[in-house]
């Protein structure tokens, strides 16, 4: 029995529209098998493992889109109205436009009659944002494909639940807790039949319904069988066949495979039930699918399916691809969370920034990085701010034994018989942490909300600091999860560790009033940031983004960096050339970012605004001086030939304008003072700024 509530109605979501997205970067090959577990170690191969390398770059045309449009904003929209703006958009652009159906999130998923490219795609979303202003997002039904980098099979040894430097410390853990009436929800290639498994195996559901990528003929249903992924080469741009990876069984077999029975291997949380939701097929599979599996298996309503009648606990995404984080994955991972339920993704084997890669990338979610036996950051492993922990994962490498151990199917393309295999990868090492949330809400009297659950994992970190090969500007998370520590703490035999050191982003690049930007360059989905202070009183603040290659967008927000759903200004247009323009500025910080959407080089940015010469940047420090006295030194920039300098919101006195002036006065105790400096006999003022002082000596 879960211990989630299944009675719980959630209500819908707002209507959104959706995108489409196309497939992405791909690692797999061959995975050597055996059928059972060697009884003694055995001696490393002379050889070198050798990892399949071949990767899928993204696709250059798709015809599968998701829309989104902003919070509550689609509940409006009516479906005659949306079939409306299909056909006008269709028309305008020449294409077939077919609804498919609504997401569980409520964004809309559409299909094209023709391939579109990237260009293509950006005319299509301008095209449906002129005639509906509440469209966010019109993106790829992006392509997910499992994360792992497969090798030679070893000797069974499980390492990776040790206490070594890459290890995840859970044996200790074991005594405190087994994972039992937690459901862990694998959302990956399905399952196959395992003695090592099949009793801790609850029903799931099969959420692919593309029949050329399910390939089990029968679209969507309560079967998540595996039949085996396969290909004779369509699935890598190096035309490589590949054998079937049965990579949801061996995923599920580090969570919860049966442990004590005297034979194979055991699972981090042993007593722990896991739950097969099929979202991947032959190549992969769509954002589409995996959005509403992940609110299904939360415990949310998908239309056509029966509801879950064992809602998970914990989700757990062995997958990913290249983009940004969709608007659309991003309501579907807040909803779950909203629900109770934790989710850990892989954070992808590029050996680049997490945040290029969804749905890692991706907020309300606990993304992993990978490690080898030497507790330094695996080769392949992606890293970066959004990286919230490490685990094991593998060396991806020879010895085999240095990789992960867990179940398996032996059948080239079809089932066959059942076995083992060592693999690596983030895909491995994100049941482990999966598994150890199940043993911490286990242990808990009562269960924890994701962000407790998040909170924990982060601050009792084995490692104490970053993994080996991490660095500051390479983060891969607080450190390696230590399953005793984290158990103990969810239990509360064992206080919370205080929050531990985190890498302060690179600060945005100053812009100033009039000044060009020349010969700027982001790749796709790459983001670069500025900010421009803007004095009070300013007028006509302009942004312009002009020549260069490629196509990229420029996002402005005051006060705050802008988001893909939030902003002031997003010209979106199909090119380099973008304006924002605000003839009434606030005073404060603008933030601006280009956002690639195809590599381009060679932009240039132009900043201005007319300046009314008001004074800025004020800036005020107090120091406590002998006989209850404080001095506070007050400095600024800019301003008219005489400043007022204001106190308590009362003139304190009148200066010629230097740019710097002290106050001294003389009062008992400690409080606050309020500045301001202003043109002499005139409101053009500066922003105040407030004090704290101690005069009590």
């Amino acid at each position: 029995m879960t211990r989630k509530a299944r009675s719980m109605k959630w209500t819908a979501l707002a209507l959104a529209t959706a995108v489409v997205i196309a497939p992405v970067a791909y690692s797999g090959g061959k995975l050597p098998t055996f059928n059972k577990v060697p009884a003694a170690k055995a001696a490393a191969s002379p050889k070198a493992a050798k990892l399949a390398s071949a990767k899928l770059t993204q696709p250059t045309t798709t015809n599968r889109f998701i829309i989104t449009r902003a919070p509550g904003a689609a509940a409006k929209v009516s479906a005659a109205a949306m079939n409306q703006q299909y056909a006008k958009a269709a028309a305008t652009l020449g294409i077939g436009i077919k609804p498919l159906r609504t997401l569980a999130t409520g964004s809309q998923l559409i299909k094209t009659d023709t391939q579109l490219d990237d260009a293509a795609i950006k005319d299509l979303a301008i095209e449906l944002m002129k005639n509906d202003s509440s469209i966010v997002e019109v993106v790829r039904d992006a392509w997910k494909t499992r994360s792992m980098v497969p090798n030679d099979p070893g000797y069974a040894q499980q390492w990776h639940y040790k206490n070594g430097p890459g290890g995840l410390n859970l044996e200790p853990a074991w005594d405190i807790a087994k994972g039992d009436g937690i459901v862990v929800a694998v959302l990956d290639t399905g399952i196959t039949p395992h003695s090592d498994l099949n009793a801790n195996i609850l029903p799931g559901y099969d959420f692919i319904d593309d029949p050329e990528v399910s390939v089990d003929g029968d679209g969507r249903d309560a079967d998540p069988n595996d039949p085996g992924d396969w290909h004779d080469g369509e699935c890598n741009i190096f035309g490589i066949p590949e054998d079937s990876s049965w990579h949801g069984t061996h995923v599920a077999g580090t969570i919860a495979a049966v442990s004590n029975n005297g034979v194979g291997v055991a699972g981090v949380a042993p007593n722990a039930k896991v739950q097969p939701v099929r979202v991947l097929g032959k190549c992969g599979g769509y954002t589409s699918d995996i959005i509403d599996a992940v609110t299904w298996a939360s415990g949310g309503s998908v239309t056509g399916v029966p509801n879950n009648a064992t809602p998970a606990e914990v989700i757990n995404l062995s997958l990913g691809g290249s983009g940004a984080c969709s608007a659309a994955e991003q309501t579907a991972f807040a909803a779950a969370r909203a629900r109770g339920t934790t989710v850990v993704i892989a954070a992808g084997n590029s050996s680049g920034d997490v945040a290029n890669f969804s749905p890692a990338n991706c907020d309300n979610v606990i993304a992993i990085a990978a490690v080898g036996p030497a507790g330094s950051l695996a080769s392949y492993s992606n890293f970066g701010n959004k990286i919230d922990v490490a685990a094991p994962g593998g060396s991806g490498a020879q010895p085999a034994a240095d990789n992960i151990l867990s179940t398996l199917n032996l059948g080239l393309q079809g089932q066959e018989g059942e076995g083992y295999a060592w693999m690596a990868g983030t895909s491995m090492a994100a049941p482990h942490v999966a598994g150890v949330v199940a043993l911490m809400q286990s242990a808990a009297a009562t269960p924890k909300t994701p962000a407790e659950i998040e909170k924990i994992l982060v601050n009792t970190a084995h490692v104490g600091g970053q993994p080996g090969g991490c660095s500051w500007s390479n983060w891969c998370g607080s450190g390696i999860v230590d399953a005793r520590y984290a158990v103990a703490v969810a239990k509360g035999s064992e206080a919370l560790p205080p929050d531990p050191q985190v890498p302060e982003p690179e600060p945005a690049t100053e812009l100033e009033n009039g000044i060009t930007v020349t010969n700027i360059e982001v790749g796709a989905n790459g983001i670069l940031r500025y900010q421009l202070l803007v004095p009070n009183g300013a007028s006509n603040l302009l942004f312009a983004m002009y020549s260069g290659t490629g196509d990229s967008d420029i996002y402005v927000k005051y006060g705050a960096e802008p988001t893909s759903t939030s902003y002031d200004c997003r010209p979106f247009t199909s090119s380099n050339n973008e304006t924002c323009f605000f003839p009434t500025p606030k005073g404060g910080v603008w933030y601006v970012q280009i956002k690639g959407y195809r590599a381009s080089a060679g932009i240039s940015l132009y900043p201005s605004f007319v300046d009314a010469n008001y004074p800025r940047r004020l800036e005020a420090k107090a120091s406590a001086l002998p006989n209850h006295r404080t001095s506070v030194n007050l400095s600024w920039e800019k301003g008219k030939k005489n400043i007022d300098i204001w106190r308590n919101g009362a003139i304190l006195k009148t200066v010629r304008n230097t740019g710097a002036n002290t106050d001294t006065f003389r009062i008992i105790g400690s409080g606050t003072m309020s500045y301001k400096v202003c043109n002499n006999g005139t409101q053009e003022c500066d922003d105040p700024v407030e004090i704290t002082y101690n005069s009590s000596r």
